[in-house]
């Protein structure tokens, strides 16, 4: 059974709509209605509907535009569009936006019933390709595959050196390392100045099962692939996938794609699903880096787990490339940055208790050295030093102390530094949050005030930009900009003689009549009736 959402600016025809059909026969389920299209944008952000049946013209935002944004929210959702207007040419600007069916009025019930057996149909359809993608047998699939993984592991895999499989070892040459990629399906061109960026893909069932499998490749890119260039590989219990294209493309659809993955999951699959992304970066000889940078915002959680993890909204956004590490430091750093400080002592315990690595006097200075790279990427430079000095580290550190004072030493500092590094991340938090509030209330007049402008201008995601939002204020960014748009509006209305054409103006709306719309869905009165109210007193 579908859900399904029916936006409909005509009331009648609306009705006629919901109850006349005979909707569980056919395989739906009407989960809500909508008179506008702001209405419905609202709705497929809080029933995730899979299917929204629109007209093309309605009030305050066209079905057009209603495509756009609603893919942006739920890139797994279909659209049928059902209108009056026989232009072919209209309606393909929404075909990139998930159109599955374009209807066209007047339609009886039965040639409706008929349309929406088709849609269903060809949302079945849709669905068993996702589910047989997911257990695909195909031998030159699985072929493909394979070379893949045997060109790409090394590359995010290998701490050591880059070798790609099928390139020589004497060809320290990123022309050839590039024209493997073009081979694979990886990129379009070696010529075509494309980046690169690396998404670390894990699926659960339930809560704590990890139920990652080689198949889940297959679900994965046929996703992707429709975005951006792609392939992807299976490791110890995680996708990794390598996406391609220009960055204005990979700016734009890598949050679509990875949430139609997400969604994708829990609709087909029934399985919760995490992503983590690294940043972009031009040269696969850097995927190691970038792999690492995946694993990492994979590992961070805000107890939600419906939308992507970007590493540059999780950590300073300088770009450089890292030199090998031993995985011990590996998995400090990951720890240092992600983990509860119970696992972090468990980790250096085990460490330290080896009785081959244990007493190594290099692997203690690495240890010191990564704890001051994790804690300078992530706290403020005179933070580090207060701290430092409070440490009282000597260059001598290893020859006038026992291991065990080494030891001591560096568990304390490991703690001290995870302490800052999680205070100063909710400390950004709050911070971004605290800019984005004073943004609404100081722009509020601007129409074009958007979320995406806003996490633009503070240099994270929009996505990560809602979570937090709804996190630290408990309200989402169109509600909380709603809300103060009201308030200013209502003053104006009670302590001025403005016309209601210039508060609407004053208030971000160039169109009154939404601006009454969005007054008296938020007091239950219009803007005419409170004033006058007013004066009745």
């Amino acid at each position: 059974m579908y859900t399904m959402l029916i936006a409909d600016d005509e009331n009648e025809l609306r009705h006629a709509i919901v109850r006349t059909i005979n909707w569980n026969e056919i395989g739906f389920r009407i989960v809500g209605e909508a008179e506008n299209g702001v209405e419905a944008l609202e709705l497929v952000e809080q029933l995730e509907p899979d299917l929204l049946l629109t007209d093309i013209k309605m009030p305050f935002l066209s079905g057009i535009e209603l495509a756009r944004r609603a893919r942006n929210v739920r890139p797994v959702m279909d659209i049928a569009f059902l209108s009056g207007y026989d232009d072919f040419q209209y309606a393909q600007q929404a075909i990139e936006y998930n159109i599955i069916s374009y209807l066209l009025k007047p339609l009886s019930a039965a040639e409706l019933t008929k349309e929406m057996q088709n849609i269903k149909n060809k949302m079945d359809e849709k669905f068993k390709k996702m589910q047989y993608v997911h257990s695909l047998s195909d031998f030159s699939q699985k072929k493909l595959e394979y070379e893949r993984s045997l060109y790409l592991l090394p590359i995010f895999l290998d701490t050591v050196s880059l070798h790609v499989t099928n390139v020589p070892r004497n060809i320290d040459n990123e022309i050839e390392i590039e024209k493997r990629a073009v081979e694979l399906g990886l990129k379009r061109a070696v010529s075509d100045h494309s980046l690169y960026c690396v998404l670390v893909i894990q699926f659960w069932q339930g809560e704590k099962y990890n139920c990652t499998e080689w198949e889940h490749i297959g679900f994965v890119d046929e996703i992707a692939k429709k975005y951006v260039c792609c392939g992807s590989v299976y490791s110890n219990g995680k996708i990794i996938t390598i996406v391609s294209d220009n960055k204005r493309n990979l700016d734009k659809y890598t949050p679509i794609f990875s949430k139609e993955i997400i969604q994708g999951a829990n609709r087909i699959l029934n399985q919760g699903c995490e992503i983590g992304i690294s940043k972009q970066f031009e040269f696969l000889k850097n995927g190691n880096t970038a792999y690492a940078e995946a694993v990492t915002a994979c590992e961070y959680t805000f107890g939600e787990s419906k939308e992507p993890r970007f590493i540059s909204d999780m950590e300073n956004v300088n770009t450089y490339i890292s030199k090998p590490v031993d995985m011990i430091t590996m998995e400090l750093e990951r720890l240092l940055k992600t983990a509860e400080e119970d696992v972090l002592n468990a980790f250096l315990n085990q460490v330290f208790e080896d009785p081959e690595i244990g007493h190594n006097e290099f692997l203690m200075m690495q240890l010191m050295s990564t704890i001051y790279a994790v804690l300078s990427s992530a706290v403020e430079e005179k933070e580090v030093e207060l701290l430092l000095k409070q440490m009282s580290f000597s260059d001598k550190l290893l020859v006038r102390h026992s291991y065990d004072k080494i030891k001591e030493s560096i568990r304390k500092f490991a703690f001290m530094a995870h302490s800052m590094i999680v205070n100063q991340r909710k400390h950004n938090s709050e911070l971004i949050c605290d800019e984005a509030i004073q943004i609404i209330n100081q722009e509020y007049s601007d129409e074009n005030l958007k979320l995406s402008a806003i996490s633009e201008r503070l240099h994270v995601s929009s996505s990560y930009l809602s979570t937090l939002i709804k996190k630290e204020q408990g309200d989402s960014f169109i509600s909380l900009l709603t809300e103060k748009r009201m308030k200013v509006a209502k003053e104006y209305l009670l302590c001025s003689s403005r016309k209601i054409l210039e508060i609407a103006t004053a208030c971000g709306y160039s169109d009154h009549h939404y601006f009454s719309y969005c007054f008296k869905k938020y007091y239950g009165i219009s803007p005419n009736k409170m004033r006058e109210s007013v004066r009745d007193v």
